[in-house]
């Protein structure tokens, strides 16, 4: 099978990324042929059979002019032709005539990496006290904006409304799509409450890849060291943690924060007033192995998260490794984490319910090692390379199969380009392929 992979960057830029990274690995180990088309590269791309760039593909919105969507579209269309793919793969939403102009060519379908798909602010945060939205999208966000704030990224009540015009265009032209696949069971929840089809939600979960005999622990780690690997953003609630560490001044412990984002000033300056520097330190963005060394010698991974996440790979990674998680009791951390399992969950309110787990865990070590010891089963259980593959060539059959109208009758115009592309399969079928 030939596969296309298209994504608005391709390289190191995001977390996602790293995931299409490792499907990409396995299908390639089951003898596919992968392909790679971005609007521009950011770092080293993985192995592939060919790569290319479509420079302003992701730049496309409703405000743009006609003519520079057809020319967009026109580049577009001479690059498919040379991969032919049998499946597109998105990794990333493009502008409605972009992605109903390739749907109508090829099967696609889109991994739903984030909530984006069914919010237009990409978060289901409530920024003001911190939860988790349970409206379904629409025009009714500005209302709800009014009392959460959680548009209050965009600056003025017309950017808000273009968001979520662009939003309701993209979820229109994606409905379209033969399959949706969700990368968690929140995920696959998401989706459906949202008024997508059900038979169009396909999961897809994450594939959670650590080699804990590769790995090194730290020689010269503090002792009881708590590890945090988070985005410094609102969401991810590194506030939060800093006053409930406050709380437990009186044990001993470090706690290193790896990651990046706009609140690591603010963040440093809260550390400083609480007269935590030398407790607290903020390690930067760092590359995945070193934050697994890390855990390797830690008493827990911390994820504060105030609001959802569509996955959470380093709950993952750390529970595959041995580690314990805490954590408050959002989606889709109680996807991975079973509380009393393989690491302990808090309600959000109060936030310093945080701290009491802590302490559990610092003046318990034998609840760190039972809490360690189940996590490597319940990935392996639920998140394996084997079964994610699996679930992908699975959703691309399906995706082929609804496109060719082996599962619905195709309207007219849809039937038209379901005629070229069998073709178009028939007339190179003399082609290797596998």
């Amino acid at each position: 099978m030939r596969i296309l992979f298209l994504s608005p960057t391709l390289g190191d830029a995001y977390g996602q990324e790293r995931i299409v990274r490792d499907t990409n690995t396995l299908l390639r180990s089951s003898s596919h042929q992968t392909f790679f088309l971005a609007d521009h590269l950011v770092g080293a791309l993985p192995a592939c059979d060919a790569s290319f760039t479509l420079p302003g593909l992701s730049e496309i919105n409703s405000l743009s002019s006609p003519w520079k969507v057809f020319q967009v579209k026109r580049k577009l269309k001479h690059t498919l032709r040379e991969i032919d793919p049998d499946v597109i793969h998105l990794i990333d939403q493009f502008d409605a005539r972009i992605m109903r102009f390739i749907s109508r060519l090829y099967p696609c379908l889109l991994t739903a990496h984030t909530v984006a798909p069914t919010c237009p602010s990409s978060q289901r945060f409530f920024p003001q006290g911190g939860g988790v939205c349970q409206f379904k999208s629409g025009w009714s966000c500005l209302k709800v904006h009014q009392q959460e704030g959680c548009l209050g990224h965009f600056k003025s009540v017309f950017h808000r409304a273009h968001a979520l015009f662009e939003f309701y265009r993209k979820k229109q032209a994606l409905k379209r799509f033969p399959v949706i696949g969700a990368i968690s069971p929140y995920m696959e929840k998401c989706l459906k409450s949202d008024g997508y089809s059900e038979n169009q939600i396909v999961p897809i979960y994450n594939p959670v890849l650590v080699r804990k005999h590769a790995v090194l622990s730290l020689s010269n780690a503090p002792e009881n060291l708590l590890v945090v690997a988070s985005r410094l953003v609102s969401l991810k609630g590194i506030a939060s943690l800093l006053l409930c560490l406050n709380h437990l001044r009186d044990l001993t412990w470090t706690c290193w924060i790896f990651g990046d984002g706009p609140q690591r000033e603010e963040l440093q300056a809260l550390t400083a007033k609480l007269n935590l520097t030398q407790r607290v330190l903020f390690k930067g963005k760092t590359g995945s192995l070193d934050i697994q060394r890390a855990l390797l010698s830690a008493k827990a991974l911390i994820q504060p998260n105030r609001g959802p996440e569509g996955f959470g790979m380093a709950v993952a990674e750390a529970s595959a490794l041995g580690v314990p998680v805490l954590a408050y009791d959002v989606p889709a951390l109680n996807d991975l984490i079973t509380s009393g399992e393989n690491g302990l969950l808090v309600p959000l309110h109060p936030e310093t319910g945080l701290s009491e787990i802590i302490r559990e865990i610092l003046e318990k070590p034998e609840l760190s090692k039972r809490l360690g010891e189940k996590g490597p089963e319940k990935m392996e259980r639920s998140y394996s390379p084997a079964q994610h593959l699996q679930q992908t060539l699975r959703a691309y059959l399906k995706c082929q199969e609804d496109f060719l109208g082996l599962r619905s009758k195709p309207n007219r115009l849809k039937h038209f380009f379901q005629l070229n592309f069998v073709f178009t399969k028939l007339l190179g079928s003399d082609r290797s392929r596998h």
